[in-house]
């Protein structure tokens, strides 16, 4: 089992743990089965005088209560050691995956993988019953076999069909259980929608009552089925298990008699060791269930890792981090292309080879209409895309995919569906920079609305789209970056907001001698950009430099 092979890796001594616990409950369940028969036959024991019999037997029962207590134990902490790895490599490996990877994946697949880490942390409980439980059946169906082998052969037949039976019956149910959570990431996705999308939803009774009836009921229906149906087999196996036990004591009792000879002391250790080996025979048949249960999450959790395209185990980081000759001083792209597939892998878009350079101090302006390519430009100038063809250089060094997060640490991107955090992830040290962040805050003119818990650095983030897209510049300011993309900043500020902007923001910006490429429509404040790109059906149409910013640009950085 892959389970086994990940404990193993995550403790050298399982196995020896899983042979010393094995041999104590064999033991036990050897000398517990020999103590119930020899008491009830009149049989003296082995080794054993009569006198102190029941001190073998307490030993006995100490022993495999410590060594099952331990083992217990030994098995919750590394199973919970692995759950808590693989919790953290789902994000660690998000986090390192390229973001074309994340996309594909989505966030449903995502979120039912955190579920699946869940699934696996129930699985020591019902391994060490279940575990337990079947070396006492090996004990018992060995003990049968001592007692009289042909006797032995029948009732080992009909536990061998009764397995067989359960192995096909459970792969019919892991394929409902596998399909089961495949719908689950659907239903992830409709909900996302839902959440996001509700202020459309609720624009259209017709898309309220389709994502309701036509998705997510339907959904939820057909998961239903599956799992009504998956636990009925698991129920029907159940009570199946129970009468076979009664079927094989009907063996006993009618046809070991009927066709050998056997003595009525062979019949009764029959009777007695079948009686004793139906509970763990139980125990097991229920811990089938969780077994596949947990079998499917690791199937599930192996796709997952196949799609981000890392290994388990893999060392993870961040790449090459040396500087590119230090200050920025240009961001080139060298016959850039890019293109996107549709799901029979046929080009949709294409953004054609792209050649500029951007300089330290320009102020870019990006414009052009819907479909362009002015969104896959900013996506490959931030290194969220990776060019199809093409190569892009900062300071005049190649960006490679060992060294594009040190690239992106380079940029302060503010994207037009910017999110905005509400944690202090920046680590910024607001108590030495108050009077830096007051400052800001006063630029940004948010005085009224921008609130701030000192003592955790969580800020409020209920505020309207322009307002947090004013914070976020903030801390775009506070990260002191060279280079500012800004997507669509002006779109949601006022009038009045949006003339600062222009006029005062990106002025400011140049004056400190930082780079800012802006995607903009507002054709009203052409005349504040040093230059102005449009892009046009994947291809830039043209690329205009304003002289006379593009002079104070050169005289900023002088």
């Amino acid at each position: 089992m892959e389970l086994f092979k990940l404990l193993q890796k995550k403790s050298k001594l399982f196995y020896v743990n899983l042979g010393v616990l094995g041999i104590i409950n064999g033991l036990w369940a050897s000398a517990l089965l020999l103590f119930i028969n020899n008491k009830i036959t009149g049989e003296e024991l082995p080794y054993v005088s009569e006198q102190y019999d029941w001190i073998a037997y307490i030993s006995l029962i100490v022993i495999s209560f410590v060594v099952a207590r331990y083992f217990q134990g030994y098995m919750i902490k590394i199973t919970y050691d692995l759950g808590h790895e693989l919790n953290l490599s789902v994000f660690n490996k998000l986090r390192f995956s390229t973001y074309t990877e994340f996309t594909d994946l989505g966030e449903e697949k995502v979120r039912t993988a955190m579920e699946d880490v869940s699934t696996l942390q129930t699985f020591p409980h019902d391994f060490v019953a279940a575990f337990n439980a079947a070396i006492m059946v090996i004990i018992g169906v060995v003990y049968l076999f001592m007692a009289h082998a042909i006797g032995a052969i029948m009732i080992f037949s009909s536990l061998i069909i009764l397995a067989t039976f359960y192995v096909i019956r459970n792969n019919n149910i892991e394929k409902d259980l596998d399909k089961a959570r495949d719908l689950a990431d659907v239903y992830q996705e409709n909900v996302n929608d839902f959440l996001r999308g509700f202020r459309e939803i609720k624009m259209s009774t017709k898309r309220s009552d389709t994502i309701f009836y036509n998705y997510l009921t339907k959904n939820r229906d057909n998961v239903k089925k599956l799992t009504i149906r998956a636990v009925t087999k698991y129920l029907i196996n159940d009570l199946i298990g129970s009468y076979a036990g009664y079927l094989m004591i009907g063996i006993i009792l009618f046809a070991l008699p009927a066709t050998l000879p056997i003595t009525e002391d062979v019949k009764a250790n029959f009777l007695i060791t079948l009686l004793f080996i139906l509970g763990p025979i139980s125990e097991v048949i229920d811990a089938i269930e969780e077994f596949t249960t947990t079998k499917v999450a690791l199937k599930r959790l192996d796709k997952f890792n196949k799609a981000l395209g890392v290994k388990q185990n893999e060392e993870l980081n961040h790449g090459d981090m040396t500087s590119f000759n230090s200050e920025f001083e240009s961001i080139r792209f060298e016959n850039v292309m890019f293109e996107y597939y549709d799901e029979k892998y046929e080009v949709i878009f294409k953004l054609k080879p792209i050649n500029l350079t951007i300089k330290k101090g320009e102020s870019v302006f990006i414009t052009g209409g819907n479909g362009s390519g002015k969104s896959t430009f900013i996506m490959l100038l931030s290194g969220l895309y990776t060019p199809k063809s093409g190569k892009i250089y900062l300071n005049e060094q190649e960006i490679t995919n060992d060294n594009y997060g040190y690239y992106r640490n380079q940029l302060s991107c503010i994207f037009t569906d910017n999110y905005l955090f509400e944690e202090n992830y920046n680590n910024f040290d607001y108590i030495s920079r108050e009077e830096e962040l007051e400052e800001l805050v006063n630029k940004m003119q948010i005085e009224s609305v921008f609130e701030m818990d000192k003592e955790s650095g969580k800020i409020k983030v209920k505020l309207s789209k322009g307002q947090q897209k004013r914070v976020a510049l903030i801390y775009s300011l506070m990260e002191e970056k060279e280079v500012f993309i800004l997507d669509e900043w002006a779109a949601e500020q006022d009038p009045q907001f949006r003339a600062y902007f222009y006029n005062i923001i990106i002025p400011n910006l140049k004056e400190k001698g930082k780079t800012v490429v802006a995607v903009t429509h507002d054709d009203a404040y052409f005349n504040r950009a040093g230059r102005i790109i449009k892009f046009n059906f994947g291809n830039i149409e043209s690329d205009t430099k304003n002289m006379k910013v593009a002079a104070d640009t050169e005289f900023y950085i002088n």
